[in-house]
């Protein structure tokens, strides 16, 4: 029998990276699902001339085995860049401590109806394939692109208010939300 004190969580971190180290022999979902890893244990053989020692096939062996009998082992991405990767590792570890099923909101709501409950959409594992692996310098040059973008129409706001140009932001009333300010001398 497995006894864990403390929810936990593994996290591949790193995302932004992945693409320099060259191809990976399996989709990122292969990766984090851990699923079947006997498919892995050739590429381990592979990769480094100097394990290929009996003792670590067996070693190797031996920890598939284990993670494939206990079931209990998958992985979140990371790229700490990313918002969206943040905030669906946040949503992670808030369901792993049992934040998410804590709280106010929702409180007639079953315990499961508060836990999976949609919030911000988070990145799939395909998400994070697509945005790291196979399409990294294409969208890359896209989020540039919108910043550049985004820049201009803030300087071309910022030169319009200084020349005044903003007359209708000027008329507009202030709401004070009923807070009255007099100042005494």
């Amino acid at each position: 029998m497995l006894q864990m004190d403390l929810p936990h969580l593994n996290v591949l971190t790193k995302m932004d990276k992945i693409s320099s180290y060259g191809p990976l022999p399996f989709n990122l979902d292969f990766y984090t699902e851990v699923q079947d890893l006997s498919y892995l244990l050739p590429h381990l053989n592979s990769e480094n001339p100097r394990m290929r020692h009996e003792k670590f096939e067996g070693l190797n062996n031996a920890v598939v085995e284990l993670v494939e009998d206990f079931g209990l082992v998958s992985f979140e991405t990371l790229a700490v860049e990313d918002k969206r990767s943040m905030m669906t590792l946040l949503q992670a570890i808030d369901r792993a401590g049992g934040y998410a099923f804590g709280g106010a909101e929702g409180a007639n709501d079953t315990v499961w109806q508060v836990a999976m409950r949609e919030g911000l959409p988070g990145m799939t594992i395909h998400d994070v394939q697509e945005r790291w692996i196979d399409r990294k310098d294409e969208i890359d040059e896209q989020e540039r692109l919108e910043t550049e973008s985004a820049k201009r129409a803030q300087a071309e706001q910022d030169e319009e208010a200084a020349n005044g140009s903003l007359d209708d932001a000027d008329a507009m009333p202030i709401d004070t939300g009923g807070i009255q300010v007099v100042r005494r001398n």
